[in-house]
Formats: structure tokens, sequence, C-alpha cells
């Protein structure tokens, strides 16, 4: 599912009514090996592709040459999952791909045409994601080598962007069965599924965070422009918190391993500035990693 894509115009700062915004220049470096606590992103453009950064040095490293998207590393940090659009004899086709963290080693993991949204089992032994085309998309486990394929969602509404609980027992995912969209949960295996948010908005792309206490996800709710925010809130329903009020969008988000950041992408469509950034819980600063001249989004955290 892809987000509205405007060329970047310029690489100004941010300035928010409650968030102040900085922004760090980034140096680049060859492929070699691969730090801890690094961040995979998805970079537009004439070099599209998924690339990583390394938050304490703001270097960068290209992974991919692809039109590839959602990255998401396994829980040991040594794997990145991600989608790959490509041309197929009808219409554009996507579907899931596995490499080392590092590039190499690249293994496609479906031949569906419509595969997209990985995200791993705690354990790293699976993979669930979404399939299928429009209202008929569902949600999918597998094996993390591509086999055993089980649905796990039947329903007529778009189900996607799921995510699994760090317990393994709960994967959220967003559907939109109430003339909106809304976060959901369910067990592992599909079964007993609820419905988490309850507002005439679109909530979308949960991640948990390290414990399992708290789940960050996008909205538009209450916002009269329908640019997304940041929120978070307790797997029992209770507790919302809005975490961004900027006048910008903000999307896709993804927690840190420590639990104290999330990296999210922001975006400007207005003044066409779509970056990386990273806000501390409880602090008004949220940092933007500037690359000139380009698109970057879909951040995920290695784990530590």
């Amino acid at each position: 599912m892809l987000s509205c894509r405007m060329k970047i115009a310029a690489c100004a700062g941010l300035v928010a009514a409650t968030f102040l915004f900085s922004s760090i220049a980034i140096p680049m470096k060859s492929l070699g090996e691969t730090a801890s606590g690094q961040i995979a992103f998805v970079r537009e453009g004439a070099r599209h592709g998924i690339y990583t950064i390394d938050p304490s040095t703001a270097i960068v490293t290209r992974l991919t040459n692809g039109e590839d998207y959602r990255p998401r590393w396994s829980p040991d940090g040594t794997r990145i999952v991600f989608q790959r659009f490509f041309s197929g004899p009808e219409w554009l086709q996507s579907d899931l791909f596995l490499m080392n963290a590092d590039g190499p080693g690249l293994q496609r993991l479906t031949d569906l045409g419509t595969a997209f949204h990985p995200a791993w089992s705690p354990e790293g032994s699976k993979i669930v994601f979404g399939s299928g085309h429009g209202r008929a998309s569902e949600i999918f486990v597998m094996n993390a080598d591509g086999t055993d394929q089980v649905r796990l969602t039947h329903n007529r509404f778009a189900d996607t962007v799921p995510a699994w609980s760090p317990d393994g027992t709960t994967i959220a995912f967003a559907s939109g069965p109430h003339r909106n969209v809304d976060i959901y949960l369910m067990a592992s295996d599909g079964s007993d599924v609820r419905r988490l948010t309850h507002v005439r908005a679109k909530d979308e792309n949960p991640d948990w965070s390290p414990d399992g206490s708290r789940l960050v996800f996008q909205s538009n709710r209450g916002n009269r422009h329908y640019d997304a925010d940041l929120y978070s809130i307790s797997p029992s329903g209770l507790g919302i918190e809005r975490l961004t009020t900027s006048p910008a969008s903000e999307w896709a988000p993804a927690w840190s391993p420590d639990g104290m950041r999330i990296a999210f992408t922001t975006a400007n469509y207005r003044t066409g500035v779509e970056d990386i950034a990273i806000l501390t819980l409880g602090s008004p600063v949220i940092t933007r990693f500037v690359y000139p001249n380009s698109i970057e989004l879909e951040p995920d955290w290695q784990p530590a």
C-alpha cells in the first residue's frame, strides 16, 4: 500500500507548533559489516532501494537497487524481509524477498504477485504478511523460508499491515469493516479477533513496544487536512495518547529496541519534504535525518 509520492523540493527543517525539529547531514559508506542498532529504510527516486542508517553516526549504507519497500529486521538482526514491486504480465506485482543484513543472500519467499507488509514472529521462525487486491486483501502467515503459507483472516474487507506482539500470542493489523480503518488484534492462529480502536478515521501501521505494553500507530483522527499523527494505546484499548501534533503527516512508526524512541516517516506534501525522523518519548525534540534531493520512508529499527 503506497503513500502519496511527491518530488522533494528542499531539505529545510519543519517547525511544528509543539515540537522542535532538528536535522543532521548524512554521510555515505560502502557495503560492509553491519553494526547493531541501525535503522533500515526506503529511499525513493533515482537511487531507489533499501538503505540502513546508523543513528549515532548518520552513516548510510545502500543494500538494494530495486523498487523495494517495507524492510523489516529479523529478531536476531541478521536478516531483512521486504516487498519488491515489479512489472507483471497484466499489472504491477509485489512479492516478498529476504536478504542478509548487509545486502547479499537474496531469496524470494512468495510468488503471489500481491504480497506486502511483512513482519516477523518474535522468535524469527515465521513471517506474517498481507496479500490480495483492494478489499480482498487478507492476512497470511508462513515459515521464514516461504513455505507453508496459511490464511489467517477471512472477510471481505482489506486487512493490512500486520505486526506480531513480542510474546508471540497476538497479531495487530488494520481493517475497515466499519466505514473507516481501525486497529484490530487477533490470536496468532487467526482466532479471537477484536477491535482495538473505535474512531471514524484511518488508524493504520501498528507497531508493538518491545515490552508489549503499548502499540504505536498512525491516525488522521481530528485532522481536517487528513494528515496523520502518531498515537499510542495499550492492548486493552485504554490509555490512548497522542504523540505528534505537527502540520506534517507522520506515519509508518517503528519502536526502538529500548522502547524509548520511535522512528517514523515525516511528510509535508505541501512543501515536498519526506524524511525519516525520530522522537524520544517525553521530549519535545524530533530529529530528522536529511538526505539531500531524495525521499526516505518506512523505517524499521534493528533489534539490540
